[in-house]
């Protein structure tokens, strides 16, 4: 970490998309009249009004209110920084001096901001208007210690909270382990927290392990909440401690908790109240009970979620509640839910493809495990949150006796129902009819192709690249099971994994090629011949089996091989790994597929 100053340099960006923000030049938390602009200084500049001739070595003339920290570098803090007006602080990257502006992976290259002393990061404090801190891309981490706050351990809220990209771990308070919101303030005003995209994990309270809430009025998106603790048995760790004045009226959502995965919590999880709705949750594997639900007039709904193996209850329904309960996959003490689009109880014993059923680890195979509907939870490479894999099984003679893919509630005007959110977790589009959709946080993706891969060699070597990345949310076929799904091997061969077929298109074969069960190419030249052997790699999902006419997926495969000494460069040059344009072309639910894989 650097101690003390970044560099001057990083102040030496004119033209550059960031030349009007403030740049934190030190990683110490100074208040100093020098050159040197810390966080606090930062801070203070904005509150002060953004003054033209600047403040201790912030700001200038035309400075915006958006605070710049360097991805990866640790900020201290003694103490708590007070937020009294609108501002954003955010990371960037920084190369030879200058911030980039190239897009990365978000929440892979924040900025740390860490609470040495006892007490908590940030307290927003509006008084007669409200004030909004954006925080994106930072990990913001607790003091560590039994409490470090009595109220919010690492931020309390009285204004608008956005958080984007955040990792928020390792505090403690009384009320709120990582957020404390408060209520209703100055001219009717109302605190509002959003939590987007972020990960919220080890943080602990006696009540509100992740948020405290005085009023329902918050939403958590795209997130993943996990190894948190309430203390207290009477509260939960996402916690609204009151309602509005209005809930019996025609008052509008205003506490939500959307596209999320949340698992592995002590204490129970949230109580569900008037003015509050649940939709596409992943929620398992929490220490205690998942939901306590009142809601007596009406103004409340949990819909589309994943609500299983949660304490010795998933849900308490406390007497009166009248909340609205729709197309759940959980168990008999949630209850039977909306006769529109009831609930649905799991009668499974095995809920996780893991080899001992626990939560996280690594997903096994169909040939491994093909009882567990759920893959445990675990974090691609190159990306920020984790998320749980729903599995298709081998035994589905059709794609709905899923109770998790294509789960959707159809078009009914005249009693109409919960829609699923229309993006998951990921931020993979959902179809827009609804009755495809899948429940909890993951919607299932269906490849149909893949784009270019390979690899390049030199004379002797040996081809490895995988295909994984290519088959979506599916599994490869093992190879016991091929010939009761596509018939015997026309090459008289016995099958490998996935059913591999491999067709050649503008070259001859020039080489042996081998798959395995998680889609671990081998390809070895028969020769030592100079030039490209050019093939489709063609193999047989978890999904596209139900396509009777078309079950293969293909994906075309270059092999260049060239006389030692001849390539600078070994590197792959093909175009293999990429979801973007040029990459794997998805149908998210594959509208001809999906329709396809109906009754």
């Amino acid at each position: 970490m650097l101690k003390k100053s970044i560099g001057i340099a990083l102040l030496c960006i004119a033209g550059q998309s960031y030349s009007a923000d403030i740049i934190v030049t030190t990683t110490e938390d100074i208040e100093k009249d020098d050159k040197e602009c810390s966080l606090r200084e930062a801070v203070e500049y904005v509150n002060r009004g953004l003054a033209k001739s600047g403040f201790m070595g912030c700001g200038g003339e035309n400075s915006s209110s958006t605070i710049i920290l360097k991805e990866k570098n640790t900020y201290v803090l003694n103490q708590h920084i007070a937020i009294k007006k609108s501002l954003t602080i955010r990371a960037v990257a920084e190369s030879d001096g200058e911030f980039s502006t190239d897009e990365k992976a978000l929440g892979l290259h924040n900025a740390h901001i860490q609470m040495k002393g006892t007490d908590n990061l940030f307290r927003i404090n509006s008084t007669d208007t409200l004030v909004q801190l954006n925080l994106k891309e930072l990990d913001l981490e607790g003091c560590g210690k039994i409490s470090c706050a009595e109220q919010g351990g690492l931020i309390y809220n009285k204004g608008q909270l956005i958080l984007e990209y955040n990792r928020l771990f390792n505090a403690a308070a009384n009320l709120g382990g990582a957020i404390y919101n408060a209520g209703k303030f100055g001219q009717n005003l109302t605190s509002r927290a959003q939590i987007k995209n972020s990960l919220i994990e080890n943080n602990k309270a006696q009540r509100g392990g992740i948020l405290y809430s005085e009023l329902p009025a918050f939403l958590i998106y795209q997130s993943v909440l996990k190894n948190n603790q309430t203390l207290d048995n009477s509260a939960t760790n996402i916690y609204s401690a009151g309602q509005f004045a209005d809930s019996s009226k025609d008052q509008g959502i205003s506490g939500e908790i959307l596209s999320s995965t949340i698992l592995k919590n002590k204490g129970v999880l949230i109580n569900v109240l008037d003015g509050m709705g649940l939709n596409n949750l992943t929620i398992v594997d929490n220490e205690n009970t998942a939901l306590r639900i009142h809601a007596p007039y009406g103004r409340a709904y949990v819909a589309n979620s994943i609500i299983l193996r949660n304490g010795t209850q998933d849900c308490q329904i406390i007497t009166g509640d009248k909340s609205v309960s729709q197309n759940n996959l959980l168990t008999a003490s949630c209850g039977v839910g909306d006769s529109v689009a009831p609930n649905q109880f799991w009668s499974g014993t095995r809920l996780f493809a893991e080899s001992s059923d626990k939560s996280e680890g690594a997903c096994q195979t169909l040939e491994e495990n093909n009882n567990a509907i759920l893959c445990p939870y675990s974090v691609p490479k190159g990306q920020f949150l984790g998320y749980m894999r729903p599995r298709i099984l081998l035994n589905y003679i059709l794609v709905n006796e899923s109770p998790i893919v294509n789960r959707g509630t159809g078009l009914n005007l005249a009693n109409p129902t919960v829609a699923c959110e229309a993006a998951d977790q990921r931020g993979i589009n959902r179809l827009m009819d609804n009755l495809f959709c899948d429940r909890g946080a993951v919607e299932i993706t269906i490849p149909i192709s893949g784009s270019l891969v390979g690899q390049d060699l030199l004379k002797g070597e040996i081809a490895k690249f995988s295909i994984e990345s290519y088959l979506g949310d599916s599994d490869l076929i093992p190879k016991e099971q091929c010939n009761a799904i596509v018939g015997h091997n026309p090459t008289g061969e016995p099958w490998q994994d996935g059913c591999l077929k491999v067709v050649q298109t503008k070259t001859a074969s020039k080489g042996k090629t081998i798959i395995d069960i998680h889609g671990n190419v081998v390809y070895t030249p028969d020769s030592t011949w100079h030039g490209a052997d050019i093939f489709e790699l063609q193999v047989v999902t978890s999904s596209t089996r139900f396509n009777k006419s078309k079950p293969y997926l293909t994906i075309t495969t270059q092999i260049v091989q060239e006389p030692k000494n001849e390539m600078e460069d070994k590197a792959v040059k093909t175009s293999g790994g990429s979801w973007g344009c040029g990459g794997l072309l998805i149908l998210l639910g594959l509208i001809g597929l999906r329709r396809g894989l109906k009754d």
